[in-house]
């Protein structure tokens, strides 16, 4: 296998701190994660602690988002982009997204990779694959879409304002004359006999 010369595209967080454009001399796309956290001080720290940081990482070879199994495939001059994406978001369902923690063991276990390394590879790639699927099909929360909805009415005795308490949805703090929707938590109203 050939060392081509790779453009390493960086988006968003990891471009604005590590720089957006790198050249290095790599096999694969693994190699070229390894490169990076070897030159770059505190790359491989970002990418090991960005679970916590509520980060994961979608790699594309050219415009295909590739997963980790794909790491280990030569490049031939192509550009290899790494987009952080926020867990939890819909995006991160939809693409093969690969947490930093595992592009961290990929890029070490590829180059010589063996029997204990391809099944650790396949349960991370496995795992992955089945935590993606469930995002996609897990309920979202229904937006605030309609005034109109039922759970949505707007409530005028405690104002003219759309209510906009549901769950998901951050609860108003009012500063200041009242330009917020209530959030009821309870109301009633009940007749009584008075004799």
């Amino acid at each position: 296998m050939q060392e081509v010369m790779t453009r390493i595209e960086l988006s968003g967080i990891l471009g604005k701190t590590y720089g957006k454009v790198h050249h290095r001399l790599v096999r694969t796309p693994a190699e070229a994660i390894n490169a990076l956290a070897k030159t770059i001080n505190g790359f491989e720290k970002f990418l090991n602690t960005s679970k916590a940081r509520g980060l994961t990482y979608a790699v594309y070879r050219d415009k295909k988002n590739i997963g980790v199994d794909d790491l280990g495939f030569p490049v031939s001059g192509e550009v290899i982009r790494i987009v952080p994406v926020v867990i939890g978001s819909k995006k991160a369902g939809v693409l093969q997204t690969i947490l930093g923690v595992a592009l961290v063991a990929a890029a070490i276990w590829m180059p010589g990779i063996g029997i204990a390394a391809s099944n650790m590879m396949f349960a991370a790639g496995s795992a992955m694959a089945v935590g993606g699927v469930m995002q996609m099909i897990s309920p979202q929360v229904p937006g605030l879409a309609s005034k109109q909805d039922a759970d949505n009415k707007a409530s005028y005795a405690f104002g003219s304002v759309t209510n906009t308490a549901a769950q998901g949805y951050p609860v108003p703090l009012l500063y200041g004359r009242r330009r917020i929707g209530g959030a009821i938590i309870s109301a009633g109203i009940y007749v009584e006999d008075q004799q």
